[in-house]
Order: structure tokens, then sequence, then C-alpha cells
């Protein structure tokens, strides 16, 4: 919510819980936000940034409505937290779109805050997207124009997770990172 001066407030309390899984389409991000929402429990938001993009504002090709969906998934994530939820936010995120509005929610949180961006390749990108539902929606030739690799957000501390990490290792560590915060 805007403050007096126009800019967004704090959020969340001491102990409130913000986790971002960024990357890559097909790095692993959904299947790792699913595996940590219920290792964490009931009282725990998942917010997609497909669903907001692809769904509520029907941008089917990553075009120039993923910048409209960040002012969304900003509120969203702010308001899950007063609410009292911790959340999990994943999507691809990228620097265009999303840098000033994840920097943003890092500063105005009052809690705990952890980033990871999912680094796992191009070529293991493709193997993980023939393993998926939507491996019929497109393929290796749309994952090669979007893809990004390593692209580190600005002033932002992010865990990287590569290609061998396991997903109960990435979920075990992102636990570890939660409870010695």
């Amino acid at each position: 919510m805007p403050d007096k001066s126009g800019g967004l407030s704090r959020f969340g309390t001491a102990t409130t819980r913000l986790v971002v899984l960024r990357g890559d389409s097909a790095s692993g991000k959904t299947t790792t936000a699913l595996a940590l929402r219920r290792q964490l429990g009931g009282r725990t938001a998942l917010i997609h940034q497909d669903y907001f993009r692809r769904e509520l504002l029907s941008d089917a090709d990553r075009g120039s409505v993923s910048a409209d969906a960040a002012p969304l998934i900003d509120a969203v994530a702010r308001e899950s937290i007063d609410l009292g939820y911790d959340v999990i936010l994943e999507g691809v995120l990228n620097l265009r779109a999303y840098d000033s509005m994840l920097d943003r929610l890092r500063r105005d949180h009052r809690g705990v805050t952890h980033f990871y961006q999912f680094d796992v390749g191009f070529e293991e990108t493709v193997r993980r997207h023939e393993t998926r539902a939507l491996r019929s929606a497109f393929g290796a030739g749309q994952l090669r124009e979007w893809y990004d690799g390593w692209a580190p957000l600005t002033g932002i501390d992010e865990e990287r997770v590569g290609p061998h990490e396991a997903l109960d290792e990435i979920v075990a560590r992102v636990l570890c990172d939660l409870r010695e915060a």
C-alpha cells in the first residue's frame, strides 16, 4: 500500500518469511515451490508469476504484459504477508520487468527474505522441459529465445541453484536458510 509520501510502505513482521524462486522456464522453480510449500505448512501463500501473466492478463508470449504483472504480484505478496502468510514467489521474474519491484519487496519486508535463482544451463532446461506437461505448448526453439541464464538482480544477494542439486537438497537448503535467519 502507498504511504503518505507516495512510496510503498513496510510490510510484514519480524517473523514473516518471503522466498523468491526465479530463473528460466523449465528450470525447476515451480516443482521446488510446491515441495517447499508442503514443508512450510498451512499459512504459506504460493504466488506463481505465470498465473498473473498468462491467466489473469492473457500474455501467452511473455510480451509487454509481463511488466503489467509486476505491480499486481507486488500487491498480492505484500497483502498476503500482512495477513500473516509466509510467501513463496516463483517465476521467471526477469530483470527487465521485475528488478525494481523485487528490490522494493526486499527493502520493505520487515521479516526474513531469501532469493534463489535457478541457473541450470540451457541443455538441462530443455531436458527438464521434456518431462513437463507443458512440453507440447512450446519447444526448444522458444526456450532458446526466452533463455537468460545467470542474470542476478541488482543489489540483491541471490543464492544460485545449479543443475546438479536434487529437489530435496534445494528444499532442505531453503528451509535451513529460513531457520538460520
